[in-house]
């Protein structure tokens, strides 16, 4: 199956709506990247606890992710992409060939400087000029937190949420 979904969310692996993720998907591996998790091991273990024991998590900093991605895009396995922030999908997309045009944001909590961009996503400037360079790289990028909520399409909010930062 290769790359069942490659998604951003920056609480990573949390309770629900990862479970919900990882059974609609039949996840059994999760490229995990994220600089900061990879290079703290409490941290890196605690993600690594946090997954049913069928699935295999590996933590990974962006530029040891691209060959993993590469070999995820041909195998046999259900592999989700997790990351914290749309900037590394971005650097992914344009350092990986092969990979499914589509990028999922789920939550991305609100902080000082974001903008509202659905109900659940919040972003800053930097967030949302990646999601527009991938969506001008021919990238769909979606939100929706779980598969049973409607889908809101980036092309249809991008011009409410880039006049907040001009």
């Amino acid at each position: 199956m290769s790359i069942s979904i490659f998604r951003c969310d920056d609480r990573l692996i949390h309770g629900q709506c990862i479970v919900r993720v990882l059974n609609d998907f039949h996840i059994k591996r999760i490229l995990l990247v994220d600089e900061f998790t990879a290079t703290n091991p409490v941290i890196k273990s605690v993600y690594q606890m946090a997954v049913p024991p069928t699935v295999k998590v590996e933590v990974l900093r962006s530029s040891d992710s691209y060959e993993k991605i590469k070999e995820a895009i041909n195998n046999e396995l259900n592999n989700l992409i997790l990351i914290k922030n749309p900037k590394v999908a971005f650097e992914i997309f344009k350092n990986v060939n092969g990979l499914k045009k589509e990028l999922n944001i789920g939550p991305m909590s609100s902080r000082k400087g974001t903008a509202k961009a659905t109900y659940f996503s919040n972003l800053l400037k930097e967030e949302a000029e990646a999601i527009e360079g991938l969506y001008q790289l021919g990238v769909r990028v979606y939100f929706q937190q779980v598969t049973d909520q409607k889908e809101i399409e980036w092309s249809s909010i991008r011009d409410k949420v880039l006049q907040v930062f001009k």
